[in-house]
């Protein structure tokens, strides 16, 4: 019994973080300079893009938030190598960001101006680096997915796996996130951040407090 309520709660704990990067993503994209938080292949060739270019209005926001991300990674790697227990810790930390992320977007009226937009590009996408490192713990999927999907349609089509379901979970709860904050960016723009700070609410309402995961 207990094995399946960890089970039931580790499952809903990692869709509620892949649903979490799905919302601040759309956020980022939609209202923060046209880059993405957590899906850094894509910066990237925006990036490249702005360099090719030399167009720095293109090429600035998507590698702020590659820095960001990249920060993250590091920042919540040495918190780990200190306190490699401290799981809900680590998302509490997150926490914290996307908190500050959703202060200063309703502060800005949300329409921040190109400063306060790049700073709350950077935050957002240090939560995401920061949630990808804690996802490596959970060896489960949250923010990257082209390997996801990937690995899922091969499973699907060679059927050489049952972990094919958990993968399209994981993609489904992404695109939900993203769906919602876009309805509330379209329809009550204030309120866009909220859902990634619901959800990771709720993952760390129901994740372990440390390491004692699947």
């Amino acid at each position: 019994m207990a094995d399946t309520q960890t089970g039931v709660s580790y499952r809903v704990g990692t869709l509620a973080l892949a649903a979490c990067a799905g919302a601040i993503d759309l956020v980022a994209l939609a209202g923060l300079g046209h880059a993405f938080a957590s899906v850094i292949t894509g910066n990237l060739v925006t990036t490249g893009l702005g360099g090719g270019k030399a167009d720095i209005s293109v090429l600035t926001p998507p590698a702020v938030a590659v820095a960001g991300y990249a920060a993250g990674v590091a920042g919540w790697q040495r918190l780990w190598r200190h306190r490699p227990d401290a799981l809900r810790g680590q998302l509490v930390t997150e926490l914290g960001l996307l908190v500050g992320v959703t202060g200063g977007w309703i502060g800005t009226h949300t329409h921040p101006n190109l400063f306060a937009a790049h700073i709350l590009l950077a935050l957002a996408s240090m939560a995401m680096g920061g949630q990808s490192t804690v996802a490596l713990r959970l060896h489960a999927s949250t923010t990257y997915m082209t390997g996801t999907l990937t690995g899922a349609v091969h499973d699907l089509v060679t059927g050489e796996s049952d972990k094919r379901s958990t993968a399209f979970g994981q993609l489904a709860a992404l695109f939900t996130g993203a769906a919602a904050a876009g309805a509330l960016f379209a329809h009550i723009r204030w309120s866009a951040p909220l859902p990634s700070v619901a959800l990771l609410i709720l993952a760390i309402g129901v994740l372990p407090a440390g390491r004692r995961h699947r």
